[in-house]
């Protein structure tokens, strides 16, 4: 794990207590535009004042116990990562169907058995990793960017009326984007870590002096109360079986969703980067899920991670898992002021707008180089073609995907994230099909040419997804190999001994292996190379010791072995490369 070059506060550093605090403000800056899916989801369910505020503040408090448990990675759970959590309306149908069930209790009823699914799927991802691929991941996180940009372009297009978005709109829009941009790129160091909330507040203050808060925000504001005690299970609590099936959905997609988030926040803090990491993610969807267990009894709405809240850490250069805890304070406080909840929630559309653009900027790029770090074949392309077009047209085409299932299974289509990773794990599972692990190809050690080395291995590394850098080691040290062996005398041939060497490789999820079966004597793998009097004593060996010192270090691993009984050789040369 190496430290990427734009990150000046990693995962273990620790930001100065002011900085982290301006930090955490910035983060809940961002968190602020999903702070309105709670009273949102209180008019859908009809609560009165009392409940909504109960609704508002559990849902805030669960959002900081989320948060906090996610970053401390106690007894194995949590992912020791900065991943806040949010709400989301995507859980909205799965919820309506435990109050058409079972009343009001049966909601927050279902929001536990939501995170007791989750922490199962956890489980079941672990042991799926040749599903769960590099492609699956990059897939993932490169939907929630597209996602955050997508709703980000509406806030700032879709007005709510038939109007259309004015020059006022316009110019907070870019007012807004354009301080975050010259700060992020054209500043470094204080300027550059707060770029999102310096944004924000241009922002804000743009919309305070040109009159774009509305005034019945601001009397929303004034008449909320300064105050509020959340009590556990206020509203109501009950298990009902008429909520399971949507539960099991829900928490299935809220840990895909999350483990794509999980993902991302494993990319941006790794230069080297090279796979998702299964027993971090399970610990993380351990988080989420024992968050909104506890959340249900705070009968608050279930929270998934923030991919874009991720994106902003990353973007701003401050991935702190201490930053988490600054967060979970403010958040905890925030949720007994219900009057600085909303404060938060008079920010205009074209605003919020800017925010979600920028941060989608740097969470695609991101999903774009984790695709990319792999080699890809037609099953590879084809996975994440399918599952980006239909993750991406999931909004816009929602009404039609619906009427294409049952109105029991609707709850299936829960986000287009979830749609289009699912979508990704089927094709991931069925294109396994046919793709075999091993491979063999038989060269003619005299006749065989470099081309024909490159290609084989090449169509294997696709065929697996393997790194490319791994590939083109792998091709340089198998033809070094290949001159060893029929250069220096090492093969025996003639008679009924052809010169053919049987190549073989061998691919799993932290390795890449090509075997070279052929008839002969065994290649010495020196660990030193031969010195000047070996030289001059034995000038043939030494070269031949030489040679082997060098095919050692070009690859990670290197054997070599006597066999009986193999038809195209009785020696083996392994090379090994780590993936």
């Amino acid at each position: 794990m190496r430290k990427p070059d734009n990150i000046v506060y990693w995962t273990q550093d620790r930001p100065p207590p002011r900085l982290a605090l301006m930090l955490a403000l910035q983060q809940i800056s961002f968190l602020a535009v999903y702070l309105v899916v709670s009273p949102l989801f209180g008019r859908v369910l009809d609560l009165d004042h009392e409940q909504s505020l109960q609704l508002i503040s559990a849902t805030l408090l669960g959002s900081g116990i989320g948060v906090a448990l996610q970053a401390a990675k106690l007894w194995g759970i949590g992912s020791g990562l900065f991943c806040p959590v949010q709400a989301t309306s995507s859980t909205f149908a799965a919820l309506l169907v435990a109050k058409s069930s079972g009343g009001l209790g049966a909601v927050f009823g279902a929001v536990c058995m939501v995170g007791l699914f989750q922490m199962a799927f956890a489980l079941l991802f672990a042991r799926m990793r040749g599903v769960f691929t590099v492609q699956v991941a990059g897939v993932a996180v490169m939907l929630i960017g597209l996602g955050l940009g997508s709703n980000g372009m509406k806030l700032l297009l879709e007005t709510g009326t038939d109007a259309t978005p004015g020059p006022r709109d316009g110019l907070l829009f870019l007012l807004t984007l354009g301080t975050m941009i010259l700060c992020n790129v054209w500043s470094s160091g204080f300027l550059r870590l707060v770029s999102a909330f310096l944004g924000l507040s241009a922002g804000f203050l743009g919309s305070w002096f040109s009159g774009a808060i509305p005034m019945e925000a601001w009397e929303k504001f004034i008449d909320a109360p300064l105050f509020y005690l959340p009590r556990p299970m206020n509203i109501g609590w009950q298990l009902d079986g008429g909520a399971v099936l949507p539960a099991l959905l829900t928490g299935l997609f809220l840990a895909l969703h999350g483990f794509g988030a999980l993902v991302a926040a494993q990319r941006f803090n790794d230069a080297d980067w090279k796979r998702p990491d299964p027993e971090l993610l399970k610990q993380g969807i351990y988080a989420e899920g024992l968050t909104n267990i506890i959340n249900s009894f705070l009968n608050g709405l279930p929270l998934t991670s923030s991919g874009g809240a991720v994106g902003l850490a990353a973007a701003t250069g401050c991935t702190s898992r201490y930053l988490a805890f600054w967060l979970a304070g403010i958040m905890v406080g925030l949720a007994f002021m219900p009057k600085a909840i909303l404060f938060w929630e008079i920010l205009p559309e074209p605003v919020m707008g800017a925010a979600l653009i920028f941060l989608a900027s740097f969470t695609i790029m991101a999903g774009l180089q984790v695709i990319a770090s792999r080699l890809l074949d037609n099953r590879k392309i084809l996975t994440v073609g399918i599952a980006l077009i239909l993750g991406f047209s999931f909004d816009p085409l929602k009404s039609l995907f619906l009427n294409l299932v049952p109105e029991s299974m609707r709850s299936l289509l829960f986000s287009g994230v979830g749609l289009g990773v699912l979508g990704a794990v089927l094709l991931s599972a069925i294109f396994r099909i046919g793709d075999h692990t091993c491979r063999r190809l038989v060269i003619d050690a005299h006749q065989g040419s470099l081309d024909e080395v490159v290609a084989f291995l090449e169509r294997q590394g696709k065929s697996w997804g393997a790194r490319a850098e791994v590939v083109r080691r792998a091709e340089y040290a198998t033809w070094q190999a290949f001159e060893i062996l029929t250069e220096h005398a090492v093969m025996s041939g003639g008679g009924d001994r052809p010169a053919l060497i049987e190549m073989e490789t061998i691919f799993n999820e932290y390795s890449f292996a090509v075997v070279l079966y052929y008839h002969g004597s065994l290649v010495p793998l020196s660990m030193h190379p031969p010195s000047h009097e070996d030289m001059l004593d034995d000038e043939n060996d030494a070269v031949l010791r030489m040679a082997g010192y060098m095919l050692r270090r070009l690859a990670d691993g290197v054997r070599v072995r006597g066999m009986e009984g193999h038809g195209h050789g009785d020696c083996e040369l392994r090379l090994i490369f780590n993936d």
